[in-house]
């Protein structure tokens, strides 16, 4: 009798042998699929297909097949790529695998197909329209080429088969250990891995960042050319704001009475450390006032006059900048340890008011004029007024610091 209890039903042996036998063939696809889309596995497609594909009797039928192809991206690839997605998201919801696995394995295994297909579909794509690009810094020859400037090209390549690649790959492997933790499969579980809530959890998040990545696809072709090179200043930002702040604490009377090492005592640190903060601010004000919340927010066209070179400038200058003012940062803590240098110090403030001149130049050449005035609200006007204001600021600043990091040479506390 006690055998005839611990002996399962053989309908219960018939429903795992259907699980698993979906359970392993997801686990042998995901495993394959990460094998063929992950960007240190990844094979670029055949030099012959994008040769044969881009094929043309003039320039003018290959870029009207270059727009074909950027608008089956957008309208089509894209959002079928990020339905897919979300719906391999919800269909590894933990109760339904549970309540249901059979059904929810073979509706997974469905998607899987169709993420194959439309990543393929994809790749090959972005294999077309980027075939062999020169670095980004040398072409400065590609004015004329509308949305079609290397610059958006490495960037979608870059987005596609680096970033959103290995994403894709994470939730695959992710999906994997689910479904092996979840004993839905004949594969053993991995003993490493974190619970099945928390893999849940983890899955959520990479969908969620593949999301913004797709987006950041779809804007390689729609945004701007200003918007596209603001694309990774947010941190570096972040990263100057926070210098910004710790010198204001460094700078705190009530901190500073309270002896702490790292803060500003001697009074000609005290002085140049004041003498800095117009720099940092004039800075974080510059970038803000180009972002979102100011010309990237104006109806500027999707492309203009300016070069790959140029856009790459305007996009570098956040972390050059950001670089010169953790210099200035780092002179004030030597300074204030009585071992600081000004001539370096007055090196990186000379270079920092360059680092401002061709952004500056660039965006008054090439997107300021570009502004439609509509309404009377002549959005020109104010905005070159503003890069003079905000200019002449920033020299006086540079200018009465420099003085003072001369005399602290010659002076020290």
């Amino acid at each position: 009798m006690a055998e005839s209890v611990r002996k399962p039903p053989s309908s219960i042996l018939e429903h795992q042998r259907h699980c698993w036998h979906y359970g392993d063939l997801l686990t042998c696809g995901f495993g394959r699929l990460r094998s063929k889309y992950h960007p240190t596995t990844a094979k670029r497609p055949d030099q012959t297909y994008i040769d044969n594909a881009l094929a043309a009797d003039s320039s003018i039928e290959r870029v009207k097949t270059q727009l074909g192809l950027v608008e089956q991206l957008q309208s089509s690839l894209l959002p079928l790529l990020q339905g897919q997605i979300n719906s391999l998201s919800l269909a590894l919801d933990l109760s339904d695998l549970r309540d249901h696995p059979a059904p929810k394995l073979a509706l997974i295994l469905r998607i899987q197909a169709e993420l194959d297909c439309t990543l393929d579909q994809i790749k090959y794509l972005v294999a077309t329209l980027c075939p062999n690009l020169q670095p980004i810094s040398n072409r400065t020859d590609d004015n004329h080429l509308k949305e079609f400037k290397s610059y958006r090209l490495c960037r979608l390549r870059t987005n596609f088969e680096g970033i959103l690649s290995e994403q894709i790959c994470e939730i695959f492997e992710t999906a994997d250990n689910i479904i092996k933790q979840m004993e839905l499969s004949s594969a053993p579980a991995n003993s490493s891995c974190a619970d099945i809530d928390s893999l849940k959890k983890s899955l959520d998040r990479t969908v969620c960042g593949a999301s913004d990545t797709i987006k950041s696809i779809a804007d390689c072709f729609q945004a701007s050319e200003l918007a596209i090179a603001q694309h990774s200043w947010q941190d570096i930002r972040l990263e100057i704001e926070e210098q910004h702040r710790s010198i204001l604490k460094k700078l705190n009377r009530s901190t500073r009475l309270k002896l702490k090492s790292d803060h500003f005592r001697a009074q000609s640190v005290i002085q140049l450390a004041r003498l800095t903060l117009p720099i940092f601010k004039l800075s974080k004000v510059f970038f803000a006032k180009l972002s979102e919340r100011g010309l990237a927010r104006e109806r500027v066209p999707v492309h203009t006059a300016i070069s790959s070179d140029q856009i790459n400038i305007i996009a570098e200058s956040v972390d050059s900048v950001a670089e010169r003012l953790h210099e200035i940062e780092t002179f004030l803590d030597c300074a204030n340890r009585r071992n600081g240098r000004s001539d370096q110090v007055i090196t990186a403030a000379a270079i920092l008011k360059g680092k401002f001149e061709s952004p500056l130049f660039l965006v008054l050449l090439h997107f300021i004029p570009l502004i439609p005035d509509t309404e009377g609200l002549h959005r020109q006007k104010h905005y070159q007024d503003w890069c003079v204001t905000w200019n002449t600021h920033m020299s006086l600043a540079i200018h009465n610091f420099t003085l003072a990091a001369k005399s602290y040479t010659n002076a020290r506390p």
